[in-house]
């Protein structure tokens, strides 16, 4: 797994890796060019016309190190300087002063600059841009998205926030991104995504296990990282063996949800699976997956209690809500469900309207008893919901909202969205990434059965997430294939059945 940090914490990483390796900070600067430098060979080794944009600050320095390189090997290199090159201070006048005398082309920007480059190097706005884009850096950088050129962006596009993966309009627009020692926030969530392109990183020398007491604001993972924890399974095993799943939802007109979470349970490997549903949808349930065992709840039968007396089973977690609904039959599932899951003691995943009616309990009682473990799968406006704030405030810092579920609903928080955030209160984890495909109805229950598998499959509840989490995007990305659009969640099912078993 990496670290992820704030651009703040990368400084003083920087400053103090310098000291303790005994380098000067310019020398960071100019592994960073290089790499940046090697990158671009590496990516168009046929570019010959070469533009590079700078800034201000120290990015302008990476650029202006990537310049002289670039000359060095016969490129014909062309710098566009936002600021005058000679205003420069710091390292990056100092980057200035060793090509200055080299006849490097010095142009103004516009749009016929950037259509003759093979290849555009975005040195403008580094790690420090929080505020708005002033005039003349937001027209350069639309002429760069205009001119259709590849575009290499160094340490970040500008124009991404760093902190928060949120991004400017406008900005840039990146075929690949050289991230500098660590990663930062931008490059792992949000629409800073989007805007990177193929993420490389460049650790400079600097110690991967060093973080001179910054502490990473969380950390990322892969699937990679994390498919070896599959619980093995023996040859004479047997299905009570493999768990016992309830799923619970499905009311009238919203089977497809609870059926879906179904089925990839039982597809990931949960021994059974019994699901409880909207007694109109049961026969569509049956002819849907004939593997698990389908009960059409109706009023007269909301005792789960009595359910499970009248033919006794042993169930190891429950997964909540999918396609619930708000309906009255809703709310009385959900509370006789809630109540049976914190008598029994058993793991408990909430996800979709399951979070709208947790959120009414604990407003009509703020001392109610909550099952444990507890995980709850929200996105961006369910989580606005259960923090009572606007999603604005999510969106603005989707980490610190999915700490703030942890420990105000003493859960393990999945916040699910472009770089799915998990929290437990104690330590933070961001697993997949974004995909136009996976804009689809279904997914998130999909990725609820699958937790709620791997749950009576004898993990964890927070290990189970972070695999599920991983699982379930790399399985996404198999599935689209080349597609952006129209993929159905019912497609994922199979790939998870493939890959967890590879």
């Amino acid at each position: 797994m990496h670290p992820i940090f704030t651009a703040d914490s990368i400084k003083v990483i920087e400053q103090e890796a310098a000291k303790a390796q005994g380098f000067a900070l310019f020398e960071l600067m100019e592994r960073a060019g290089r790499a940046a430098f090697d990158c671009m060979e590496r990516e168009w080794p046929l570019a010959h016309r070469v533009v590079i944009v700078t800034g201000s600050g120290n990015n302008a320095g990476d650029g202006l190190i990537v310049a002289g390189l670039a000359q060095r090997v016969g490129m014909q290199v062309t710098l566009v300087p936002i600021k005058p090159l000679d205003e420069l201070s710091g390292d990056a006048a100092r980057a200035w002063q060793q090509i200055k005398d080299k006849n490097i082309n010095i142009k103004e920007p516009s749009q016929a600059i950037f259509e003759q480059a093979d290849v555009i190097v975005d040195a403008l706005l580094g790690t420090g841009f929080k505020d708005h884009l002033r005039d003349e850096y937001a027209q350069v950088i639309e002429q760069i998205n205009q001119s259709g050129m590849p575009v290499l962006a160094l340490d970040l596009p500008s124009g991404v926030y760093a902190d928060t993966g949120l991004c400017a309009e406008p900005h840039i627009r990146a075929d690949h991104t050289v991230s500098f020692i660590f990663y930062k926030v931008c490059q792992v969530m949000n629409e800073g995504l989007a805007a990177q392109g193929e993420l490389h990183l460049a650790t400079l020398g600097v110690g991967q296990s060093q973080f001179y007491q910054q502490r990473p604001v969380a950390w990322k993972q892969s699937y990679a990282d994390v498919i070896d924890e599959m619980p093995e399974r023996s040859a004479t095993t047997y299905k009570q063996a493999c768990g016992h799943l309830m799923c619970i939802g499905g009311d009238f007109t919203m089977g497809g949800a609870i059926m879906l979470a179904t089925e990839a349970a039982l597809r990931s490997g949960a021994g059974l699976v019994t699901t409880f549903l909207h007694p109109d949808n049961r026969s569509a349930a049956l002819g849907f997956c004939p593997e698990a065992m389908w009960h059409g709840v109706a009023f007269e039968e909301l005792s789960f209690n009595s359910l499970i007396e009248i033919n006794p089973k042993q169930f190891d977690a429950i997964v909540l809500g999918p396609g619930l609904g708000r309906s009255e039959w809703a709310r009385q599932v959900f509370e006789q469900a809630f109540s049976y899951a914190v008598q029994q003691k058993l793991p408990c995943l909430i996800d979709g309207d399951g979070l709208f009616w947790l959120q009414k309990s604990i407003e009509e009682n703020d001392s109610v008893t909550l099952p444990q473990p507890l995980i709850l799968t929200p996105h961006i406006g369910e989580a606005a919901r259960l923090l009572s704030c606007d999603t604005g405030k999510v969106s603005n810092d989707r980490i610190a909202a999915a700490k703030n579920i942890a420990v105000k609903y003493h859960c393990i928080c999945l916040l699910k969205g472009a770089g799915t955030i998990l929290a437990d209160g104690q330590q933070v984890v961001i697993a997949g990434g974004a995909h136009p495909a996976m804009a689809t109805a279904g997914l998130g229950d999909v990725l609820s059965g699958l937790i709620g598998s791997l749950v009576v499959q004898g993990m964890s509840g927070w290990d189970a997430a972070r695999l599920a989490t991983s699982i379930h995007f790399a399985a996404g990305v198999e599935a689209a294939g080349d597609r952006t659009r129209g993929m159905l969640a019912s497609e994922l099912i199979e790939t998870i059945n493939f890959l967890v078993n590879r």
